[in-house]
């Protein structure tokens, strides 16, 4: 038996196998950590919505252009999409963060998404400002695809159901209660754990309307 045991840890394709087994725990304890962002994400945006009242958020609508942006490598051919967003009050916390809750609905059947996560205003002047934001999305896309694809041409699935997501919008107030904005958006596991991941970028515009 300790022999047996000596040769299958030996062997290459147990070795493998072993380390494809461990990537898959790793990857699905990262997805259940990220749901729980995600989930503590919308649990805080319906707090600020109840504690909000009928003032201090913000409906956000856009049109962004899919899998396109600095760290795309343009996998998805899916066109337009369709950005809606609704942030709430701020937080009293540092910074005053905004909690914002949306989603990215793609028109051609690629990936779509819906998101959670909270908004920071780091630059403001009287009518330009710059937000930042950071969270978690949960999307419909492949998880898996073609492994000799992914090696030779990057064009790989996205390894976990939910992702971490990130980007910054920088805008123009032309009234009270209007604005708008140039808009960015990625989402990725890189660094995070290891096998496929599929980044996906969203560039675009938005309108943003008080109330």
């Amino acid at each position: 038996m300790i022999r047996a045991t000596i040769a299958r840890t030996l062997d290459p394709d147990h070795r493998v196998g072993a380390l494809d087994r461990l990537k898959r725990r790793i990857g699905s304890g990262i997805g259940g950590l990220l749901g729980a962002a995600l989930a503590l994400g919308l649990s805080t945006s319906v707090q600020a919505a109840e504690s909000a009242g009928d003032g201090g958020r913000i409906l956000a609508l856009g049109v962004l252009a899919h899998d396109r942006g600095p760290a795309s490598d343009e996998n998805e051919d899916g066109g337009a999409d369709l950005n809606l967003e609704t942030l709430f009050a701020p937080l009293d916390l540092l910074s005053s963060p905004r909690p914002h809750l949306g989603a990215t609905l793609n028109s051609e059947g690629d990936t779509s998404l819906a998101y959670a996560g909270l908004s920071f205003r780091v630059l403001e002047h009287p009518r330009w400002f710059t937000d930042l934001f950071l969270g978690a999305a949960v999307h419909d896309g492949p998880l898996h695809k073609d492994p000799v694809g992914c090696e030779v041409d990057s064009d790989c699935g996205y390894g976990v159901r939910v992702l971490p997501r990130f980007g910054l919008e920088a805008g123009y107030q032309f009234s009270p209660d209007a604005s708008v904005s140039l808009y960015l958006d990625h989402m990725s596991h890189k660094w995070i754990i290891g096998g496929e991941n599929e980044g996906l970028d969203h560039t675009g515009v938005r309108y943003l309307w008080s109330y």
